[in-house]
């Protein structure tokens, strides 16, 4: 049977597998029939035909599904299979390099047997020349991927197989899952299938993929050894290095330190060489591992790299010595050659310099530092804190010596295309013990200058903090000279009021008694007794008034010593009826003033109670420094030999009697401590006063 072409345009089956890209799109309805020798795994009503009379020759892609719905198919659009003869009724469009037919209809009208595939080369099927047809094309697998899910048909499981063949690599997607197809990993096979091309989105040639319809259609012609480790090694350097010898697509195996790791690669040196080693397995291991690795070999992006397929680990030695003597400038030369005529190979190889570093990021637990020796900029990345020596790296600029893995980054072709264009460089360090600080002069001068400038702030600084202390400290004396003046004013104005009213009073009501005996002398001698004793309490409670005067009027107290305040207390009370003496030691030379008020307020009270409720006739105030816990301050103690009392059981306010709360009151605000005790025959008050 022969191909037809009916409808708008009168084109035979070669007429519309020769159109253009821009052809196709502007050829408008066809319909054609033809035999299917492809169906999409991944798409059930898409596939390819070709000219039954000529199966294996160029073929025509059709899509039998709506892009945006997968549910929306076009009338009996499934259930064909490879070899059924079809009625494709649609419009032809653009696709890669072959035009293709967007239907509108897929009729099944018969089927036919197809003949073999054709055996082809890899160089002739790139360009597109070969889409859509029919080829086998053997190789090695090298490389097995399980392909996301796709759009149209979430169920469907396709694997990417990477297979290498004496002209290069290309890629077959198949039916079934990784696991299914791992084992024929480095496996010789033959592949058959529908050949397409792998394009960009502007349908830019980028390789060449075939379209696998079952899994019998990749035969295994020679199977993968049985261990991966089970092949002689091969060094780095002889990895890919040309030969006029066949190519051996098979993988290799060789063997080396890791001196970089990363999840998913890691870089390996053997001897003078390094090579970058990509894989799941491959980032498992940490410097200084000695592995063997085996893979396929290729080359990205203008760099040569092994695909790992199986790893693993046979030791453990130490980090090869860095390749140094030239400057971070040589390095991003490249392409150099050394003295004997070589061209000196740093891809991927340990090398040393030092730079200069103007930047650090920290981030995640790793750092980033940027580096320049003047002329040229790189970068160094690394795990692990960064060093302190690169705190204000921008600022302090230190110098450091690297010992970090080249990684250059390589541009296309020059015109000539002989050899390619180094793009830029970075380094990846093993650890933060690979940077090292170098100290020099041009980081000494800056480190004085921060240091310099430190100094001075810090001297602006404490001059301001002690202006600031100086202010507080003249404000604060001028608040205690106010408080204290007008304290001073309140004991004024005190002490008027008791001398001009009650000593008054107290004075005239005892004169009164005592004319009053002599008015009437036939008074009884009980009334008589109690007049006097009337007229002794009063000249008692006028004693009182007047030492009372005497310390409200007594301001000058303020700027004498406490001590010669007190012993001049003790003198005073001493002309009375008790005998009082004093023993001071510890007191400072000056108070605060409040403090200093409530204190004698205290001992002013502690010797009234003890004379008039205790009826004491000796008193002795003593004081001591305080010692213990690092207490600085003195002990006040006003001791009599009075009755004894319990001061937990006195009567208080609620009674009538306010000197003991008055006492306490007075201690408080203040922060003394006061205690009651009794030493032997002695009834003490006890002060504690802290001076810090």
């Amino acid at each position: 049977m022969t191909a037809t072409c009916i409808l708008l345009a009168a084109m035979s089956f070669s007429d519309v597998a020769a159109l253009t890209r821009t052809e196709a799109a502007q050829a408008g309805d066809v319909c054609a029939t033809g035999v299917v020798t492809q169906v999409v795994g991944w798409r059930s009503a898409s596939g390819v035909f070709a000219d039954p009379g000529n199966p294996c020759g160029r073929g025509i892609y059709f899509s039998g599904e709506l892009q945006q719905d997968p549910s929306e198919r076009v009338d009996a659009a499934a259930g064909f299979k490879v070899g059924d003869l079809i009625e494709v009724r649609g419009e032809t469009t653009p696709l890669a390099f072959a035009p293709g037919v967007s239907a509108s209809s897929i009729r099944r009208i018969g089927e036919m047997p197809l003949p073999p595939f054709r055996e082809a080369k890899l160089s002739e099927m790139r360009d597109g020349r070969l889409d859509n047809a029919r080829v086998k094309i053997k190789g090695v697998v090298s490389g097995v991927r399980q392909m996301p899910q796709v759009r149209l048909d979430p169920n469907a499981s396709v694997v990417q197989l990477a297979v290498s063949s004496d002209e290069g690599l290309f890629l077959a997607h198949v039916p079934g899952s990784a696991e299914e197809w791992r084992p024929i990993l480095d496996a010789e096979v033959e592949v058959s299938g529908c050949a397409m091309s792998s394009f960009s989105v502007r349908a830019e040639f980028r390789g060449v993929q075939m379209e696998v319809a079952s899994p019998e259609d990749v035969v295994v012609t020679k199977a993968a050894p049985g261990s991966p480790f089970d092949r002689e090694t091969t060094s780095v350097a002889d990895l890919m290095a040309f030969s006029p010898k066949p190519r051996d697509s098979h993988a290799r195996k060789v063997r080396g330190v890791v001196t970089y790791s990363e999840p998913g690669f890691c870089y390996i040196q053997d001897g003078e060489h390094g090579l970058k080693v990509v894989g799941e397995d491959a980032g498992e291991f940490r410097p200084g591992d000695e592995v063997e690795v085996v893979g396929s070999p290729r080359v990205v992006d203008r760099m040569s790299e092994l695909r790992c397929m199986a790893v693993r680990r046979t030791g453990a030695g130490s980090l090869p010595e860095p390749f140094e003597g030239y400057t971070l400038a040589d390095y991003a030369r490249w392409m150099y050659y050394s003295s004997g005529g070589a061209m000196v190979d740093i891809e991927w190889r340990r090398v040393a310099f030092s730079a200069r570093v103007i930047r650090a990021d920290a981030r995640d637990g790793s750092a980033e530092l940027i580096l320049t020796d003047g002329s040229v900029t790189s970068r160094v990345r690394f795990s692990g804190a960064a060093p302190d020596f690169l705190a204000d790296a921008e600022r302090l600029r230190p110098l450091v010596r690297v010992c970090a893995v080249a990684e250059p980054s390589v541009s296309d072709a020059t015109n000539d295309d002989r050899m390619p264009v180094l793009r830029g460089i970075s380094f990846a360090a093993a650890s933060p013990d690979d940077i090292t600080f170098v100290p020099d002069a041009e980081w000494r001068a800056r480190k004085r200058e921060t240091y310099s400038r430190n100094a001075a702030w810090i001297a602006v600084a404490f001059l301001l903090a002690l202006v600031a202390v100086g202010v507080w400290s003249i404000l604060r004396a001028r608040r205690e000279r106010d408080r204290i003046a007008a304290i001073t004013a309140e004991r004024k104005r005190m002490a008027a009021d008791l001398h001009d009213t009650i000593e008054q009073n107290l004075a005239g009501a005892k004169m009164l008694m005592e004319s009053s005996l002599s008015i009437a002398p036939d008074v009884p001698p009980a009334v008589e007794e109690a007049v006097k004793g009337a007229a002794a309490v009063l000249a008692h409670a006028k004693s009182e008034i007047r030492a009372t005067i005497f310390n409200l009027r007594c301001d000058e107290m303020f700027d004498r010593r406490p001590e010669d305040v007190f012993r001049e207390m003790m003198r005073h009370l001493d002309r009375g009826v008790v005998n009082a003496r004093c023993r001071l030691r510890g007191m400072p030379d000056h108070l605060p003033g409040a403090l200093f008020s409530d204190l004698i307020g205290i001992v002013q009270e502690s010797t009234t109670n003890a004379i008039k409720h205790g009826r004491a006739k000796n008193i002795v105030l003593v004081s001591d420094p305080l010692t213990g816990d690092g207490a600085r301050g003195f002990a006040l103690r006003v001791l009599n030999d009075g009755e004894p009392f319990d001061a937990a059981s006195a009567l208080g306010p609620e009674a009538g009697h306010f000197g003991l709360a008055g006492m306490r009151e007075r201690a408080k605000r203040n922060g003394m401590r006061i205690l009651w005790e009794t030493e032997g025959r002695w009834t003490s008050v006890r002060v504690e006063v802290k001076t810090s």
